[in-house]
């Protein structure tokens, strides 16, 4: 074994015990279910019992959490451990399912980059326990939400389509929509993929196909894409169209799970939540996206801040001062006209977003106009730092982050989670000593808010008797 491995396997050891200690020590100073674990434990609860026609209308996402906690109680109970451990319909062995899928992760992510990016094991294996220890992933683990399992599931299905198991992939992306219903998107952002990669497979026969495919979209002036479509589009476009079959044979069984999921939206009232509709109404808040920019810069940073894209930076906007101006613009005529603020963000002081929102935002209304440069620059350097920027590659990512984030109404970090993973598997991460440093601080910040949520408790004077807590 090479030192790297060492060290990368000593790092996921130490993943393991550090996660099931934090689990252990959680559970004990939060015996119970706490905010929205209240809804989903007693939906567990009944499954476990065999109740399966009861249901929670205050629930708003598919009951697939509540089944994979009933036959992870099967199975421990066919093995005659589950009262040794966890005990029947307890909040522990809920909470436990989660920490399966959190300790699973790493080498999911992992397949993923060695296809992807064509990364060595011991890399891709440091990249995928940086992304699983990102602070929204890792602190919902040990509480029972559906954010960990969705994402797992999300995964299997997108790391199952780059090795072309097609059919494998639209049954785990089936399974990811019965935990949280957004993963539509990345129903779609699968077929996405394999288009671009028919597309690559007959780039060479094609000006148009090489051009949109494979050139990085840095390097061509706009033009370029007009005049190469203008000059070659009679010619090539019968080899583009040859394409369509092999493309549909191969995306058959996802269109199938986008069909399933469209006659759902039918049925539940052309909505997509099950309950409190009235709360999670979509609206067009474009607004998030400049948030979102935001987030992943700064928990990518350690791969942002490099004197590389620095000078990259200083060369755009002196080349391209117009462009610069032009996003600002759009910035700030996204946040005059398509900033809403849910009712849930101003009442609800127990997460954090309560109080960048009331001390920043709402304080000084000015305040969101005046880092409108911040979000531009975050969106130049997060763009610098995609190892594939080809025109469709970044069409397709920026499609797909756009439908995760902008039909939000509430602004919730933990609805960045799926975005900000499509995202940072698409980043540039070759560098061991930047990836030591996301994971550093990984590491840091989820060991000051797990601090916060077990020990800086407060009251509310209308609920004497119930111990609040801070979260994202």
């Amino acid at each position: 074994m090479t030192r790297l491995m060492i060290i990368e396997f000593l790092c996921y050891i130490s993943f393991v015990c550090i996660t099931l200690y934090l689990f252990i020590y959680i559970h004990q100073q939060v015996p119970e279910p706490y905010m929205d674990e209240y809804f989903h434990f007693h939906q567990a609860a009944n499954y476990c019992s065999g109740n399966y026609r009861h249901w929670d209308p205050s629930i708003t996402t598919p009951p697939g959490l509540y089944f994979v906690t009933h036959i992870l109680e099967i199975i421990l109970n066919s093995i005659q451990i589950l009262t040794q451990t966890f005990g029947q319909c307890s909040l522990g062995l809920a909470r436990f399912t989660n920490v399966i899928f959190i300790l699973i992760l790493p080498f999911v992510f992992m397949k993923y980059l060695q296809k992807i990016k064509k990364e060595d094991g011991q890399t891709s294996l440091l990249s995928g326990i940086c992304i699983t220890c990102h602070p929204l992933i890792y602190f919902f683990t040990f509480l029972y939400y559906t954010d960990v399992g969705s994402l797992f599931f999300a995964m299997i299905s997108l790391t199952s389509h780059v090795y072309h198991y097609h059919l494998y992939s639209a049954m785990f992306s089936l399974i990811a929509l019965t935990f949280r219903q957004t993963n539509i998107i990345i129903v779609a952002y699968e077929i996405g993929l394999t288009i671009i990669e028919e597309f690559r497979s007959k780039s060479k026969q094609s000006h148009i196909l090489h051009v949109y495919t494979l050139r990085s979209s840095d390097t061509i002036d706009t033009k370029e894409y007009f005049l190469v479509l203008w000059k070659y589009a009679r010619t090539e476009m019968k080899l583009i169209l040859e394409l369509l079959p092999t493309i549909l044979w191969k995306c058959q069984y996802h269109f199938y799970v986008i069909l399933l999921f469209f006659i759902y939206f039918i049925k539940n009232n052309y909505s997509i939540t099950l309950g409190h509709q009235e709360h999670h109404q979509m609206v067009l808040h474009l607004a998030q996206m400049h948030y979102y920019a935001i987030y992943t810069a700064f928990f990518v940073s350690a791969h942002l801040l490099t004197v590389t894209n620095f000078l990259r930076l200083y060369h755009f906007l002196r080349t391209h001062p117009f462009v610069f101006l032009l996003l600002l613009i759009l910035i700030n005529l996204s946040i005059k006209y398509y900033t809403y603020e849910h009712l849930f963000l101003l009442s609800d002081n127990r997460h954090y977003t309560f109080y960048i929102w009331s001390r920043l935002f709402k304080r000084y209304t000015q305040f969101r106009y005046l880092i409108t440069p911040f979000y531009g620059i975050a969106i130049i350097l997060l763009y610098f730092q995609i190892y594939d920027r080809s025109l469709l590659n970044i069409l397709l990512l920026l499609i797909s982050i756009i439908l995760l984030t902008i039909f939000q109404k509430l602004l919730e970090f933990r609805y960045f989670i799926l975005p900000f993973i499509l995202l940072r598997l698409a980043i540039n991460d070759k560098k061991s000593t930047k990836l030591y440093i996301e994971l550093s601080q990984a590491i840091l910040l989820n060991g000051i808010t797990i601090y916060i949520f077990c020990h800086r408790t407060f009251i509310w004077s209308t609920q004497p008797d119930i111990i609040q807590r801070f979260m994202y």
